[in-house]
């Protein structure tokens, strides 16, 4: 059967990456799993990983080229298969005809055959991801860039000259960034907020049991997953048509590195115990951390975590990572006053504040959610 090896959608704004390497050559034997390639973009260095057991039959992109999501690099197959004369560009061309197209599966994708259409590249200025996105974020008008290298293309330094010409520091710029990417979700998504706290008790015990590996967030991770059953509504993507739920829970995990936020993505959700949990959450921040993310942790998210982790914040509001619909935000634990049977205890408890898109779920939705997430944690069955 034949494979595409597709570059897959990075995050919302991501216009183009580069193909940095190639780890195999056209014709060589790949294991599912195994590093195919590895592309650059502005966060971090990313392994795209062979979608099964095959041949690497056919190689589109060499290696430098700066290409833009969804277009398909490379065909794994087998030695009998055909292999289909297509354009590595024309899921990109779809996407451009849809104005919110939906949440891109490589592994669900059919090869079409004989498809015919125009490179997606024509016609463009050579110019690296990380300039292109630094131009863009400042109102930087690529045509007035003067490139240093010989072959015309303009690189994240030339951005940089030009933009210390103008007096804007570096601290300017990531705040600028920040601010575009913030507002454009905050202005378009109608956010609704609900908050409840939850005794932690039960899960501190067990967390002393397990020891340091397992987290709260795992915990939490978790216990999302049993909720979600019940409340499918939450877990899914708004497009052009309104919301789309997804079936498979793959949960977004903020984690703030040098380089900014990034949001890695912990697949299967469901279908973990919380020590597969904690195995697998620690392996996406050491990725995010270290600027080296495969390609399961770029899969597209459908329900982000935001953990404050320790201090003494009692809630706080994340905004929506679209396309999502929802957003959990975890504050401290911290000692409060909790009312067990006729007596009032001191216990570790979290404020935990639930954030939607309200185009598609509305405050009854909301509070069921949060009645039935602060049941799970609460259980004494950890």
């Amino acid at each position: 059967m034949v494979h595409e090896v597709i570059i897959p959608v990075v995050d919302q704004t991501t216009t183009s990456v580069i193909l940095a390497s190639w780890h195999v050559k056209e014709g060589a034997a790949i294991k599912r799993g195994e590093i195919i390639c590895e592309i650059e973009t502005e966060k971090a260095t990313v392994q795209i990983e062979a979608p099964v057991d095959g041949i690497v039959r056919k190689i589109f992109i060499q290696p430098g080229t700066e290409i833009p999501p969804r277009t398909v690099v490379a065909i794994v197959a087998e030695a009998e298969d055909s292999v289909p004369n297509i354009d590595p560009f024309y899921l990109t061309l779809r996407a451009q005809l849809d104005p919110a197209p939906a949440v891109l599966d490589a592994e669900s994708i059919s090869v079409p055959r004989g498809i015919t259409a125009r490179s997606a590249k024509s016609d463009k200025l050579l110019v690296s991801p990380r300039a292109r996105r630094l131009a863009e974020d400042n109102g930087v008008e690529l045509s007035v860039i003067t490139p240093a290298s010989t072959d015309g293309r303009i690189v994240e330094n030339d951005i940089i000259r030009f933009l210390a010409s103008a007096s804007m520091t570096h601290v300017q710029r990531t705040s600028h960034a920040k601010a575009d990417r913030v507002s454009r979700s905050w202005t378009t998504i109608p956010h609704f907020y609900m908050t409840i706290t939850a005794d932690l008790s039960g899960i501190m015990v067990a967390k002393k049991r397990t020891g340091h590996s397992v987290t709260l967030t795992d915990y939490f991770i978790f216990a999302l997953g049993q909720a979600l059953e019940n409340h499918p509504a939450l877990n899914g993507t708004w497009q052009s048509s309104g919301p789309v739920i997804v079936p498979e829970l793959r949960i977004g995990l903020v984690v703030q590195t040098e380089r900014g936020l990034l949001i890695p993505t912990l697949r299967d959700a469901r279908r973990r115990t919380v020590e597969e949990i904690a195995v697998e959450r620690a392996s996406l921040v050491r990725q995010a951390l270290s600027g080296t993310l495969n390609g399961d942790a770029l899969a597209p998210s459908t329900f982000t975590v935001s953990n404050v982790g320790a201090g003494q914040i009692d809630f706080f509001t994340a905004i929506i990572n679209p396309p999502q619909l929802a957003i959990l935000s975890i504050g401290s634990v911290l000692p409060r006053p909790v009312v067990v049977g006729s007596l009032l205890e001191v216990r570790p408890t979290a404020g935990i504040t639930l954030g939607v898109d309200h185009r598609a779920i509305d405050g009854r939705q909301s509070a069921l959610f949060l009645d039935e997430l602060k049941g799970h944690l609460e259980t004494d069955k950890w």
